[in-house]
Protein backbone atom coordinates (compact mmCIF):
# COMPACT_ATOMS: atom_id res chain seq x y z
CA UNK A 1 0.00 0.00 0.00
CA UNK A 2 1.00 3.69 -0.85
CA UNK A 3 -0.10 6.51 1.61
CA UNK A 4 0.75 9.29 1.50
CA UNK A 5 0.93 10.00 5.12
CA UNK A 6 1.12 14.18 5.67
CA UNK A 7 -1.29 16.82 3.95
CA UNK A 8 -2.54 19.89 5.07
CA UNK A 9 -5.97 21.66 4.10
CA UNK A 10 -7.56 25.16 4.54
CA UNK A 11 -7.51 24.07 8.51
CA UNK A 12 -3.62 25.11 8.83
CA UNK A 13 -2.93 27.95 8.85
CA UNK A 14 -0.95 27.90 5.83
CA UNK A 15 -2.85 26.41 3.35
CA UNK A 16 -6.28 26.62 1.36
CA UNK A 17 -6.76 22.98 -0.10
CA UNK A 18 -10.44 21.60 0.51
CA UNK A 19 -10.05 18.55 2.22
CA UNK A 20 -12.95 16.80 -0.53
CA UNK A 21 -10.30 18.23 -3.33
CA UNK A 22 -7.36 16.79 -1.46
CA UNK A 23 -9.11 13.55 -1.36
CA UNK A 24 -9.88 13.90 -5.02
CA UNK A 25 -5.91 14.48 -5.72
CA UNK A 26 -5.09 11.75 -3.51
CA UNK A 27 -7.62 8.95 -6.11
CA UNK A 28 -6.41 10.69 -9.16
CA UNK A 29 -2.79 9.97 -8.48
CA UNK A 30 -3.76 6.44 -7.27
CA UNK A 31 -2.92 6.65 -3.76
CA UNK A 32 -4.41 3.82 -1.25
CA UNK A 33 -4.59 6.77 1.01
CA UNK A 34 -3.82 10.07 2.84
CA UNK A 35 -3.50 11.01 5.99
CA UNK A 36 -4.78 14.90 7.30
CA UNK A 37 -2.25 16.23 9.00
CA UNK A 38 -2.82 19.69 9.84
CA UNK A 39 -1.82 22.17 12.48
CA UNK A 40 -3.27 21.54 15.72
CA UNK A 41 -6.71 21.11 14.45
CA UNK A 42 -8.20 17.79 12.89
CA UNK A 43 -11.11 20.30 11.25
CA UNK A 44 -10.39 18.77 8.22
CA UNK A 45 -10.14 14.96 8.74
CA UNK A 46 -14.21 14.72 9.32
CA UNK A 47 -14.65 16.40 5.73
CA UNK A 48 -11.94 14.38 4.28
CA UNK A 49 -13.73 11.06 5.46
CA UNK A 50 -16.68 12.47 3.92
CA UNK A 51 -15.35 12.89 0.65
CA UNK A 52 -13.65 9.44 0.65
CA UNK A 53 -16.69 7.73 1.65
CA UNK A 54 -17.50 8.19 -2.46
CA UNK A 55 -14.03 6.85 -3.31
CA UNK A 56 -14.11 3.25 -3.20
CA UNK A 57 -10.59 1.86 -1.80
CA UNK A 58 -8.74 5.33 -0.25
CA UNK A 59 -8.36 5.51 3.39
CA UNK A 60 -8.26 8.68 5.40
CA UNK A 61 -5.94 8.42 8.27
CA UNK A 62 -6.91 10.87 11.19
CA UNK A 63 -4.31 12.33 12.41
CA UNK A 64 -2.56 15.71 13.42
CA UNK A 65 0.61 17.73 13.31
CA UNK A 66 1.32 19.24 16.74
CA UNK A 67 3.60 21.55 17.46
CA UNK A 68 5.04 20.96 20.72
CA UNK A 69 7.83 22.90 22.53
CA UNK A 70 10.76 22.34 20.30
CA UNK A 71 9.58 20.92 17.08
CA UNK A 72 6.90 19.13 15.29
CA UNK A 73 5.32 15.43 15.92
CA UNK A 74 2.92 13.54 13.92
CA UNK A 75 -0.22 11.77 15.54
CA UNK A 76 -2.03 9.16 13.79
CA UNK A 77 -4.85 7.15 14.86
CA UNK A 78 -5.75 9.79 17.45
CA UNK A 79 -9.68 11.26 18.25
CA UNK A 80 -9.02 14.81 19.47
CA UNK A 81 -6.14 17.19 18.78
CA UNK A 82 -3.20 16.64 21.78
CA UNK A 83 -2.36 20.60 23.23
CA UNK A 84 0.38 22.32 21.48
CA UNK A 85 3.67 23.42 23.25
CA UNK A 86 4.20 20.68 25.30
CA UNK A 87 7.34 18.68 25.18
CA UNK A 88 8.37 16.16 22.88
CA UNK A 89 8.04 13.22 25.39
CA UNK A 90 4.64 14.08 27.09
CA UNK A 91 3.67 14.99 23.57
CA UNK A 92 4.28 11.33 22.22
CA UNK A 93 2.33 9.74 25.73
CA UNK A 94 -0.15 11.58 25.01
CA UNK A 95 -0.77 9.89 21.66
CA UNK A 96 0.09 6.85 22.85
CA UNK A 97 -2.81 7.27 25.63
CA UNK A 98 -5.66 8.37 22.96
CA UNK A 99 -4.59 4.60 21.03
CA UNK A 100 -2.36 6.81 18.11
CA UNK A 101 0.61 6.49 16.89
CA UNK A 102 3.63 8.71 17.71
CA UNK A 103 5.92 9.74 14.84
CA UNK A 104 8.68 12.41 14.43
CA UNK A 105 8.29 14.90 11.52
CA UNK A 106 10.79 15.83 9.45
CA UNK A 107 13.43 15.65 13.07
CA UNK A 108 16.24 17.54 10.91
CA UNK A 109 14.30 20.44 9.46
CA UNK A 110 15.86 23.25 10.77
CA UNK A 111 12.95 25.92 12.65
CA UNK A 112 10.18 22.82 12.67
CA UNK A 113 12.16 19.93 13.13
CA UNK A 114 12.65 18.49 16.34
CA UNK A 115 16.74 17.57 16.54
CA UNK A 116 18.00 14.50 17.26
CA UNK A 117 18.84 15.03 20.92
CA UNK A 118 14.85 15.62 21.20
CA UNK A 119 13.35 13.32 18.59
CA UNK A 120 15.46 10.63 21.03
CA UNK A 121 14.07 11.85 24.29
CA UNK A 122 10.99 10.60 23.31
CA UNK A 123 9.21 7.11 22.52
CA UNK A 124 8.52 7.39 18.71
CA UNK A 125 7.53 4.48 16.82
CA UNK A 126 8.64 6.16 13.55
CA UNK A 127 10.71 8.98 12.08
CA UNK A 128 9.50 10.64 9.03
CA UNK A 129 12.19 10.02 6.97
CA UNK A 130 11.15 11.26 3.56
CA UNK A 131 9.19 14.81 3.76
CA UNK A 132 9.03 16.08 0.45
CA UNK A 133 9.72 19.72 1.75
CA UNK A 134 12.54 18.89 2.54
CA UNK A 135 16.13 18.66 1.66
CA UNK A 136 17.87 15.53 0.75
CA UNK A 137 20.57 15.39 3.56
CA UNK A 138 17.80 16.22 6.08
CA UNK A 139 15.80 13.24 4.40
CA UNK A 140 18.87 11.12 4.57
CA UNK A 141 19.63 12.12 8.47
CA UNK A 142 16.67 10.98 9.55
CA UNK A 143 16.63 7.74 7.28
CA UNK A 144 19.89 6.76 9.08
CA UNK A 145 18.68 7.83 12.68
CA UNK A 146 15.71 5.38 11.90
CA UNK A 147 17.73 2.60 11.22
CA UNK A 148 20.01 3.26 13.92
CA UNK A 149 17.62 3.06 16.20
CA UNK A 150 15.59 0.47 15.17
CA UNK A 151 11.82 2.05 14.72
CA UNK A 152 9.83 3.09 11.26
CA UNK A 153 10.43 5.51 8.79
CA UNK A 154 7.58 7.17 7.08
CA UNK A 155 6.92 9.19 3.99
CA UNK A 156 4.52 12.41 3.32
CA UNK A 157 4.59 15.01 0.71
CA UNK A 158 3.53 17.76 3.58
CA UNK A 159 1.45 19.11 0.99
CA UNK A 160 0.41 22.78 1.32
CA UNK A 161 -1.05 22.60 -2.15
CA UNK A 162 -2.55 20.27 -4.16
CA UNK A 163 0.37 20.05 -6.90
CA UNK A 164 2.68 18.49 -3.98
CA UNK A 165 0.43 15.90 -3.03
CA UNK A 166 2.18 12.49 -3.34
CA UNK A 167 6.08 13.47 -3.57
CA UNK A 168 6.42 11.78 -0.67
CA UNK A 169 4.57 8.68 0.71
CA UNK A 170 4.68 5.85 2.78
CA UNK A 171 5.37 2.02 1.83
CA UNK A 172 3.10 0.20 4.09
CA UNK A 173 3.15 -3.37 5.03
CA UNK A 174 0.06 -4.32 6.27
CA UNK A 175 -1.91 -7.74 6.24
CA UNK A 176 -5.06 -5.83 5.08
CA UNK A 177 -6.85 -2.58 3.83
CA UNK A 178 -8.34 -0.63 7.13
CA UNK A 179 -7.07 2.51 8.84
CA UNK A 180 -6.44 0.25 11.72
CA UNK A 181 -4.41 -2.01 9.94
CA UNK A 182 -2.25 0.97 8.61
CA UNK A 183 -2.16 2.16 12.36
CA UNK A 184 -0.50 -1.82 13.32
CA UNK A 185 2.24 -1.61 11.04
CA UNK A 186 3.29 2.23 11.95
CA UNK A 187 3.22 1.17 15.52
CA UNK A 188 4.94 -2.26 14.82
CA UNK A 189 7.55 -0.45 12.49
CA UNK A 190 6.25 -2.00 9.13
CA UNK A 191 6.43 1.26 6.79
CA UNK A 192 9.04 2.68 4.71
CA UNK A 193 9.35 5.92 3.27
CA UNK A 194 9.62 6.85 -0.40
CA UNK A 195 9.19 9.68 -2.75
CA UNK A 196 11.06 12.92 -4.23
CA UNK A 197 13.71 15.87 -1.88
CA UNK A 198 13.16 19.64 -2.17
CA UNK A 199 15.35 20.89 -4.28
CA UNK A 200 16.66 24.19 -5.53
CA UNK A 201 13.16 25.69 -6.87
CA UNK A 202 11.03 24.62 -4.20
CA UNK A 203 13.45 25.66 -1.76
CA UNK A 204 13.09 29.26 -2.78
CA UNK A 205 9.16 29.09 -2.63
CA UNK A 206 9.58 27.64 0.50
CA UNK A 207 11.72 29.83 2.31
CA UNK A 208 9.99 32.84 0.75
CA UNK A 209 6.22 31.29 2.03
CA UNK A 210 7.54 30.79 5.95
CA UNK A 211 9.01 34.25 5.81
CA UNK A 212 6.44 36.03 4.64
CA UNK A 213 3.90 33.97 6.91
CA UNK A 214 6.28 33.91 9.90
CA UNK A 215 6.12 38.00 9.60
CA UNK A 216 2.35 37.98 9.34
CA UNK A 217 1.88 35.76 12.18
CA UNK A 218 3.76 38.53 14.36
CA UNK A 219 6.73 36.33 14.02
CA UNK A 220 5.38 33.31 15.96
CA UNK A 221 5.77 29.59 15.05
CA UNK A 222 2.88 27.75 14.06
Amino acid sequence: MRLDLHNHTRFSPDSRVDPADLVRRARELGLDGIAVTDHNSMGGVGPAEQAAAGVPGLLVIPAVEVSTAEGHVLAYGVSEPVPRDLSPAETAERITAQGGVAVAAHPYRFWSGLGERETLSARFAAFEVLNARTLRGGNERAGALAARTHVGGTGGSDSHFLEEVGRGFTVVDADGASVDDVLQSLARGRTSGAGSHRGARATAIYVTKCVSEWIGRGMRRI
